[in-house]
């Protein structure tokens, strides 16, 4: 039997890393000869439970979270660290965010029996980990861009590996089916975004262009999310006017269904590891138009439909308006996706994670 352990900071649903960690759990518990943990070291909603295989073993650290804690709890020893979070034998021990759990991941005893791995889903910027990334016995990012990136800027010091999220497409296409009805109904194109309603997501820089786009085109965007910048959004619509433009939904528990009913989804990112909401809009059919974050590119030449634009406000803008003059541009990427979003199957994924993890 094959232990492994994720540890992570939340887990909770609006997490997009507790997302990817039930996907892979629920996976890697399908094989009789693994046995999975999942160590949540802060918040748990006990109800997502239920999205997970009853084989997979759950047990929270902390159960809370204040600002600053994480960052007291580095400041300990390091070993203590690796052996609070890591407190039973495990044949694989992944730190699988950036934090504490790297740190955990990376300060094993020399005496150790486990392989050490480290998950890194955005990029840190710093190498401000570098020394946890150079112990682990592989560091894996969510995109290749990141993986070669962080091997050259290690100076070729930290093993790395990239593998994409594996994700569900059935179960994503299944949940895009479902009914809603508070979808505004209008003339014109029909935009989405989905995400953690914070700076990183620049969702204020794209409410900044449909002010300057409600004059001429015909369109309407739907938010969904919730945030500390929920509040400062819902003020900035309505100084620009844009009720009619700009929908703030909040939290939705199957946004799925909703990016379905759009024509285009947008991710408006300062900063992206690999967007798994991206990916998802993809599998729903439904074309991507993004800033230039890591894993975009990838994303969207892998499904030949949409537009990668320049990290700016000024580049979301140039490229909205090229879609709003030019509809005829969803259709074509529309019936181009039919054919590749099959380059984003759960299949191909779990293969490739399966030899990373060393999965037989």
């Amino acid at each position: 039997m094959k232990k492994i352990c994720f540890a992570f900071n939340h887990l909770e649903y609006s997490g997009g890393v507790s997302r990817v960690a039930i996907g892979i759990a629920n996976h890697l518990a399908e094989n009789p000869n693994v046995e999975v943990t999942l160590r949540p070291l802060f918040k748990y909603e006990k109800s997502i439970v239920s999205q997970l295989n009853p084989r997979i073993i759950v047990r929270p650290l902390f159960g809370f979270y204040f600002r600053g804690f994480a960052q007291i709890l580095e400041k300990l020893p390091k070993k203590f660290i690796h052996n609070m979070v890591f407190d039973r034998n495990y044949d694989i021990e992944i730190g699988f965010q950036h934090g504490l759990a790297t740190v955990a991941a990376g300060s094993y005893d020399e005496n150790r029996t486990s392989k050490n791995y480290v998950w890194v889903h955005g990029y840190d910027d710093q190498l401000q980990y570098l020394k946890y990334y150079q112990k682990a016995d592989c560091v894996i990012c969510v995109s290749k861009f990141n993986a070669d990136r962080l091997y050259e800027e290690s100076n070729h010091t930290v093993k790395t590996e990239y593998c994409y999220n594996p994700i569900d497409d059935q179960k994503i296409v299944e949940a895009g089916k479902e009914e809603v009805t508070d979808i505004p109904t209008i003339e014109g194109l029909k935009f989405i975004s989905v995400g953690r309603l914070s700076a990183e997501k620049g969702f204020d820089r794209l409410v900044n262009c449909f002010a300057k786009l409600k004059n001429q085109y015909q369109f309407h965007c739907i938010l969904i999310g919730n945030g500390p910048q929920y509040e400062q959004l819902q003020k900035q619509i309505e100084q620009h006017d844009l009720q009619s433009y700009v929908t703030l939904l909040g939290e939705r528990k199957n946004p799925h269904a909703y990016t379905a009913k759009c024509d285009l989804f947008i991710c408006s990112s300062h900063a992206e590891g690999y967007s798994t909401t991206c990916t998802e809009a993809i599998m729903l059919g439904v074309p991507v138009l993004s800033t230039k974050v890591s894993g975009a590119e990838e994303i969207i030449l892998e499904a030949e439909s949409g537009l990668v634009v320049e990290n700016s406000e000024e580049g979301l803008l140039e490229g909205l308006e090229k879609i709003l003059k030019n509809p005829s541009l969803i259709t074509e990427w529309k019936n181009t996706i039919t054919t590749t979003k099959s380059h984003f199957s759960y299949e191909t994924r779990v293969k490739k994670l399966d030899e990373l993890l060393g999965i037989e």
